[in-house]
C-alpha cells in the first residue's frame, strides 16, 4: 500500500503562474467612474479565475481599465499585462505576438520602476522568453533571469530558474540551444541531488527532462534508471496514482520495447492498465506503436489506402489474433498493417483486478503527402 508522504503539484511552471496581485489596494469608495469600472473588472476578473471560467476577456478588460487608472508606467499596469498575457488562450504566431507584447510592455515598465536586475522583472523575462521565435532572444532573456537569481543569493533559485530555461530551450529551441539547455539541467539537477530530497517536485521534473536528453542520445539505460526512480517515487510516498507516474510508465514501455525488453515493458502495461480503466466504447489507444511501411509499389504509383483491423489484447498488453475487417488499396497496405501493429502494446483490460484478454480494433490510413 502506498503512503501518502508526497505534496506534489505537477504540470504548473517554476515560475508563479497564478495571477499576479496588485501593489495597492481599490477601496470601496471608488473615486471616479474609470476606478469604478476597472473595481468591477478586477473584481469579476479574480471570480473567473477562481471558477477557470472567461478568465481571458475579464483580464483583457481588466487590463484596458486598470490601465486608464493607473497610467502606463504602474507597476499595476505591469501586473495587470502580465495577468492578461498568461489569459490569452489558443495557439498561433498573432497569439504568440500578442503574448510577447503584453510582456514587452510589462518589463518595460517593472525595468525602469526597479531596475533591470530586479526580481520584479523575472515574471516578464520568463513570459517574453516563451514567446519570442527568436532562440538568441529567448536564451538572453533567460541568462537575464538567471543573473538576477544569482543576485539574491539563494541557491535553489538559482537552480530553479536554470531548470526553467533548460525546459524551455529543450521544448522550443532544442536543434539551437542544444548544449545550454544540458548545461542548464546539468547544473540544476546536480544542485537538487545534493539537497532536495527525492520525492521533492524539482527532482522529479529534473529526472524527466534528463530522462528526455538521453532518450535523445539514445543513452536509454540512463532514461530508464531516471524514469524507475521516478515510478519508485510514487510507489512509495502516493496511495493514488498521479498523471506524472502513468507518463513514466508510458515512456518506459516505449525504451524498453526499443532495447527489445519486452518483458520489462510489460509490467508497464500492467500498471498502467491498473490506472485507467479499460473503455469499451471508443479504440483504445497504443502504449508503444510502430508506424507501418508504406508499401514501396504503391508508393511508386502514388496509390494510398487504408486498412481496418480487430485483434485481440491478451494479459500482458501484446498484439495477437489480427484479422482484417476491411481494406482499401490492396494486400500490400493489409500484409504492412498487419506488420506494425503485431509490434504494438497496449494496457491490458482488467476485470475483478485481473487481467484478461480483449477484443479491440484500429483503422490506418496510408496516404502520400504531396
Amino acid at each position: 500500500m502506498k503512503r501518502q508522504q508526497l505534496a506534489l503539484f505537477m504540470g504548473l511552471s517554476l515560475s508563479a503562474l497564478s495571477a499576479t496581485t496588485l501593489s495597492t489596494t481599490v477601496l470601496a469608495s471608488q473615486v471616479s467612474d474609470p476606478q469604478a469600472v476597472f473595481s468591477q473588472a478586477y473584481q469579476s476578473y479574480l471570480a473567473a479565475v477562481k471558477a477557470d471560467e472567461n478568465v481571458q476577456q475579464t483580464a483583457k478588460l481588466a487590463y484596458t481599465s486598470g490601465k486608464a487608472v493607473y497610467g502606463e508606467s504602474s507597476d499595476n499596469t505591469a501586473n495587470l499585462a502580465i495577468n492578461y498575457a498568461k489569459a490569452i488562450k489558443g495557439y498561433g504566431n498573432e497569439l504568440n505576438e500578442q503574448r510577447f507584447s503584453l510582456y514587452n510592455k510589462a518589463h518595460a515598465i517593472l525595468a525602469a520602476n526597479h531596475g533591470k536586475q530586479s526580481i520584479e522583472t523575472v515574471d516578464a523575462l520568463l513570459g517574453q522568453a516563451n514567446y519570442t521565435t527568436s532562440a538568441y532572444k529567448a536564451a538572453n532573456f533567460l541568462e537575464q533571469i538567471i543573473d538576477i537569481a544569482k543576485t539574491q543569493n539563494k541557491p535553489k533559485f538559482v537552480a530553479d530558474m536554470k531548470l526553467e530555461a533548460a525546459s524551455l530551450l529543450a521544448k522550443k529551441f532544442s536543434s539551437k540551444k542544444y548544449r545550454e539547455a544540458k548545461n542548464y539541467l546539468e547544473e540544476a539537477d546536480e544542485y537538487y541531488q545534493e539537497n532536495l530530497p527525492e520525492n521533492s517536485l524539482e527532482r522529479i521534473k529534473a529526472d524527466f527532462l534528463m530522462a528526455s536528453f538521453a532518450e535523445g542520445r539514445k543513452k536509454y539505460n540512463q532514461a530508464i534508471e531516471r524514469l524507475n526512480r521516478i515510478v519508485n517515487v510514487f510507489d512509495s510516498n502516493l496511495n493514488f496514482d498521479h498523471s506524472a507516474e502513468l507518463s513514466a510508465h508510458s515512456k518506459l514501455i516505449g525504451l524498453y520495447e526499443k532495447q527489445g525488453k519486452s518483458d520489462e515493458a510489460t509490467k508497464h502495461c500492467l500498471a498502467i492498465a491498473k490506472m485507467v480503466p479499460w473503455k469499451e466504447s471508443q479504440e483504445q489507444t497504443p502504449l508503444y506503436r510502430v508506424n507501418p511501411d508504406y508499401p514501396l509499389n504503391k508508393a511508386k504509383q502514388g496509390r494510398s489506402g487504408s486498412v481496418a483491423m480487430e485483434f485481440e489484447v491478451d494479459t500482458a498488453g501484446f498484439v495477437k489474433n489480427v484479422s482484417i475487417l476491411n481494406s482499401d488499396g490492396g494486400v500490400s497496405f493489409e500484409k504492412s498493417a498487419i506488420k506494425a501493429v503485431e509490434q504494438w502494446r497496449y494496457a491490458p483490460k482488467f476485470e475483478k483486478g485481473q487481467p484478461v484478454s480483449a477484443t479491440s480494433q484500429v483503422r490506418l490510413d496510408f496516404k502520400i503527402n504531396r
